[in-house]
Formats: C-alpha cells, sequence, structure tokens
C-alpha cells in the first residue's frame, strides 16, 4: 500500500514531449492513489515559484501535500493559497548552507579559475551573489569538471553537490532528495515500507536506494545509473518514458499489476 509518494518532476512527471500537459495515465493514477489515502510528495530539484510553476503548467486534477525543493526544503500548504517551511528543516538547513558557503570563500575561488579552463561552462548565482552551481555544456564536459573539482585542494569537509544531466547544485553534504524525504517521513511518522519513490536521474539516487523508500521505480528515460540502483533495490524499471512510465510505477505498487497495454483502434483486417 503506497501511502507516501514521492515523485519528481522534470523527466518524471513531465517530459520534452508533454511540458505543458499532464499525461492521461498519471493523471488518473496520481488521483487514485490519493483517492486511496496516499499522500503526495512532489520532490524536485526546482525552487518553490519553479516547481508551482510546473505543476500549473501541467495541470494535474490533485494538488501535491507537500513539495520538496531545490533537493532539500520542505514546503506545505498554508491553508491559504500558499506555502510555507514544514517544521524548522528548512530553517537549520539555510543555517548550514549559509555557514558552509561562507567558510568556502577560497575554494569557490579555485572552482572559479577551474571553470574559466573548460569553454561553455557557466555558474549560476543565488540573489545573495553565491555560487549555486554550474552549467555544463554537456554531460561529458560535466564529467570532466567533476573529476577536477574533487581533486582541488582546501575542499570543506561538507562542502557537495547534487547533479542532474549537464547541472550541478552546491550543498552540504547532509542535505539531499533522500535526507529530505527522511526527515518528511519522520514528521508524519510515515514507514519506510509504505514510502514509493521515483525518479530518472542522479539528483533522484539518494531516494532511490531503497533505504528511505522501501518501494522504488523510474521511467524508461531514467539516466543508466538510476536504473542500476533502482534493480538492485529491488524496485521497477518502466519501459515507458516520464509521465507514462511513472504512472505505470504508482499502478503497479498500488494494484500489484503493471498497466494494461493501449488497445488498438479499427478492425483488424
Amino acid at each position: 500500500m503506497i501511502r507516501l509518494l514521492s515523485t519528481d518532476f522534470d523527466g518524471t512527471l513531465a517530459d520534452n514531449l508533454h511540458p505543458r500537459s499532464c499525461v492521461p495515465t498519471l493523471d488518473y493514477e496520481l488521483a487514485e492513489a490519493v483517492r486511496d489515502g496516499a499522500l503526495w510528495a512532489v520532490n524536485t530539484g526546482r525552487s518553490l515559484e519553479s516547481a508551482l510553476e510546473g505543476l500549473d503548467g501541467l495541470g494535474v486534477s490533485v494538488t501535491p501535500d507537500y513539495i520538496l525543493t531545490s533537493e532539500r526544503h520542505i514546503y506545505q500548504p498554508d491553508g491559504k493559497g500558499g506555502w510555507h517551511d514544514y517544521g524548522d528543516w528548512n530553517e537549520i538547513c539555510r543555517e548550514h548552507h549559509d555557514l558552509l558557503f561562507k567558510e568556502s570563500g577560497s575554494f569557490f575561488d579555485r572552482i572559479s579559475a577551474l571553470v574559466a579552463s573548460h569553454e561553455g561552462v557557466d555558474f549560476q548565482q543565488n540573489y545573495n551573489g553565491v555560487p549555486e552551481g554550474l552549467v555544463a555544456a554537456s554531460e561529458e564536459q560535466l564529467d570532466q569538471l567533476i573529476s577536477e573539482l574533487a581533486a582541488l585542494p582546501g575542499r570543506p569537509e561538507d562542502f557537495h553537490y547534487q547533479r542532474s544531466n549537464i547541472y550541478l547544485r552546491f550543498c552540504h553534504r547532509r542535505y539531499d532528495k533522500g535526507s529530505a524525504l527522511a526527515e518528511l517521513s519522520r514528521l508524519i511518522d510515515m514507514p519506510t515500507s509504505q514510502i514509493l519513490a521515483v525518479g530518472d536521474h542522479q539528483n533522484d539516487l539518494p531516494m532511490l536506494f531503497g533505504e528511505v523508500a522501501a518501494m522504488v521505480a523510474c521511467p524508461s528515460n531514467a539516466h543508466q545509473t538510476v536504473k542500476e540502483a533502482v534493480l538492485k533495490a529491488g524496485g521497477h524499471v518502466s519501459e515507458r518514458p516520464a509521465g507514462e512510465g511513472t504512472a505505470e510505477a504508482i499502478h503497479l505498487y498500488r494494484t500489484g499489476k503493471k498497466v494494461p497495454p493501449k488497445k488498438e483502434t479499427g478492425k483488424r483486417s
């Protein structure tokens, strides 16, 4: 039984083919899971504003009970049409990151010099001017950057990153989609055995190892490392992409059966 459903957004709920509309099977399965009593948490690398914008564009018929953003923050509805921090997790998380980034000035200088040696790589900065992450021109280029970043001297002990495709986000090593989901499950007293997590890229891995969610799955467009992790955890790798694959996973763990193949229209000759 699914009592808490944690889904990534990009590549898991939405894809390039349906960026502005939820595929019917996914909308149905989300609604059925909620009707059966499941809570739904969107667990994304997006900011809260971007996540809300994406959900509005997707047009899902049910509203998430929680939104986990930037691979670390937890929000719940405030009862007035908005969203606010859930518990003191976000406040502690912000304090840890502020302290870490203040202590990382010289290390950021080394990263900046490294980035300057790679054409086509851009820094992303937050509103305080602190480097928030990197955007590379390709996954191969980011692979090389990560290898060189790991060799830089003076790296603070808690300095880490989350990766998705060509994007790299700097963060405190204690915070990721898995630790945020674990904190949410603690706050609502949800056993791991009744949590389903679905994601498609490297930053989803911390919630897909089978430790914070006993039920795990990914769509066919998932990164190879994600598929391997899901299979190792005894989870489900769909042969369908993005929303269709997520719908199949929800249906499988909700009913014990795969979604039946679509029936062809018209008569056979």
